[in-house]
């Protein structure tokens, strides 16, 4: 049986992620930021074919980039917690995602996105609060779509 210590490790882990979900699609820049470690990793290797991204403000400045002309919609569950140590856990997430891209910005200009896969991460208590230190993202499948002006997606 799992310790209460354990159970709110466990918990403050699920708040994270959700808060993830919720900054990312409201666009809350520093709410985002605020869940990561400083030296934190993003691996989106998958997609972009780009080595991974070291470091808060490399992070921001690609993940901002790369949607802030679009409406996204992230959902995650099903998560599945290792803790390492009582510091640190390992996460793999079951994730879907849409991005829609208004026609007037890139990339891609006027498309849709909808993504399946996971996300596998590694979790750090800093200061008594969890952070993500690294984050790779996997796809299991990607549906584009072509949205045409004016029509909604």
């Amino acid at each position: 049986m799992d310790s209460i210590e354990d159970l709110l490790a466990r918990e403050a882990i699920r708040t994270i992620k959700a808060r993830y979900c919720r900054f990312i699609d409201t666009k809350d820049w520093p709410g985002y930021a605020s869940l990561f470690t400083a030296d934190a990793i993003l691996d989106v290797s998958q997609d972009t074919g780009q080595p991974p991204f070291h470091g808060i403000d490399m992070i921001m400045q690609v993940v901002e980039a790369s949607v802030d002309g679009a409406v996204t919609t992230h959902h995650v569950h099903s998560p599945e917690i290792d803790f390492t140590s009582p510091d640190a856990a390992d996460v793999i997430w079951a994730m879907q995602d849409r991005l829609i891209w208004r026609a007037d910005k890139a990339p891609p200009p006027g498309q849709a996105l909808t993504g399946y896969g996971h996300y596998h991460e590694h979790y750090v208590r800093q200061d008594g609060n969890w952070k993500i230190a690294m984050l790779k993202l996997t796809r299991l499948n990607l549906e584009w779509q072509a949205i045409a002006p004016g029509a909604a997606a």
